[in-house]
């Protein structure tokens, strides 16, 4: 995992005991700062179609430039919705897109994540499980998510903390 992110997990999860070797010493994380961004309640699980498209921008984005990558989020009807509009945008599909727990042991080179939630934390409150969402990248990685709500209900969650530790500079959007 990159530096940046191995450090900031190793402080947050594993209190400095996780050291990271890797050649890529600069920034590698980005927040993507979805607008008009709502979750909305399917069934027992969620869905943001802000975040889809925000998602699927980003998937155009590493697929123009030949980049491996993957994207997870925490909820199963965020990940069919994600995995649809991949089809429908004529960008690779199959195999992209996953939820945080069927990806885990998994990484690429970038990883694309969909938060969901704008309001509750939901997902965010479970410090392991967001360790691994994290942790998947090996070169970089992009968080589509709210920043009002990141700064905001989930500011103490391990997805706060990071967007807080790398700075305003990080967001885009």
């Amino acid at each position: 995992m990159p530096t940046q992110l191995g450090t900031f997990i190793g402080r947050h999860v594993y209190n400095n005991k996780l050291k990271t070797v890797h050649p890529d010493k600069g920034p590698c994380c980005h927040f993507v700062n979805v607008k008009k961004s709502k979750e909305i309640s399917i069934g027992s699980s969620w869905i943001n179609i802000a975040e889809v498209s925000a998602a699927i921008t980003e998937a155009r984005k590493c697929n123009a430039r030949g980049q491996s990558y993957r994207i997870i989020t925490p909820y199963d009807a965020q990940r069919g919705k994600l995995e649809t509009a991949l089809h429908a945008a004529k960008l690779p599909w199959e195999d992209k897109v996953f939820c945080v727990d069927s990806f885990q042991g998994n990484e690429d080179d970038y990883i694309i994540i969909s938060i969901v939630r704008t309001e509750k934390i939901g997902f965010l409150a479970e410090q392991r499980r967001v360790n691994v969402m994290l942790s998947r990248c090996k070169k970089g990685m992009r968080i589509c998510t709210s920043r009002a709500f990141v700064e905001g209900n989930a500011k103490d969650s391990l997805v706060g903390l990071l967007a807080k530790s790398l700075g305003p500079g990080a967001w885009a959007g």
